[in-house]
C-alpha cells in the first residue's frame, strides 16, 4: 500500500516512533507492515484527525501478539497476518493468518480471541478495517497477501461480485 493521504502518512509516522530495543533475541511478533481498507477519503470521517489512539491500538495489538507466541513453541510461519475488523470500541474482531509457513490452528484462535479482548479505539464512523503483517521470530515472508482467505471462503463462485472491505464485506461474514 503506498500511503496517499496525510494521515496516512502521521500513522506511519506514529508506528515507527517507539523505543529502540536491541535485543539478543529477534521479537516473537514485529510489524512488518500496516493495511488500512479504508479508502483514503474517508479516513478521517472514520478515524477522526488524531491517529494517535489508532497506532497505540496497533502497538498494543502487537505487544500482545509478541507476548501470546512468546509462550507458544516457535511456529513454522514467517509471518502472520492479522486483519482488524473494528464496529465499536468494544465490539470488534480479528482474523489471523500463517504467511510462509504453518501455524497450528489453535494458536491461531487462541490469538484471534485474546487479540479481540485488546480495547479498540473509538470511531467517528463505523466500521473500519485494517491489516497487520507480523514478522515472526526475525523471519520475513516473501509475500504477505492482501486480505485473509477465510473472508472470501464459500463465496459463490458463479456470482462475481465486488466486495469492498469492511463496510460490503463485514455485512455478509460479520452481521450484527
Amino acid at each position: 500500500m503506498r500511503p496517499r493521504h496525510a494521515l496516512t502518512l502521521t500513522i506511519y509516522g506514529l508506528l515507527a516512533v517507539g523505543p529502540s530495543l536491541e535485543a539478543d533475541e529477534p521479537k516473537a511478533a514485529a510489524l512488518n507492515q500496516l493495511r488500512l481498507y479504508i479508502p483514503t477519503t474517508m479516513l478521517e470521517e472514520r478515524l477522526g484527525s488524531d491517529v494517535t489512539p489508532l497506532a497505540n491500538y496497533i502497538k498494543a495489538l502487537e505487544k500482545r501478539t509478541a507476548e501470546i507466541l512468546g509462550k507458544e513453541k516457535q511456529p513454522k510461519a514467517k509471518g502472520l497476518l492479522i486483519a482488524v475488523g473494528i464496529k465499536s470500541k468494544r465490539k470488534t474482531r480479528m482474523w489471523c493468518e500463517a504467511v510462509g509457513g504453518d501455524v497450528p490452528a489453535e494458536l491461531l484462535g487462541k490469538l484471534e480471541k485474546e487479540l479481540a479482548k485488546v480495547e479498540a479505539i473509538d470511531l467517528k464512523k463505523a466500521p473500519a478495517a485494517f491489516a497487520m503483517e507480523i514478522n515472526l521470530f526475525g523471519q520475513k515472508a516473501d509475500k504477505f497477501p492482501e486480505f485473509p482467505k477465510v473472508w472470501f471462503e464459500g463465496r459463490d463462485k458463479n456470482k462475481p461480485t465486488t466486495v469492498v472491505p469492511p463496510d460490503d464485506l463485514f455485512k455478509t461474514i460479520w452481521p450484527d
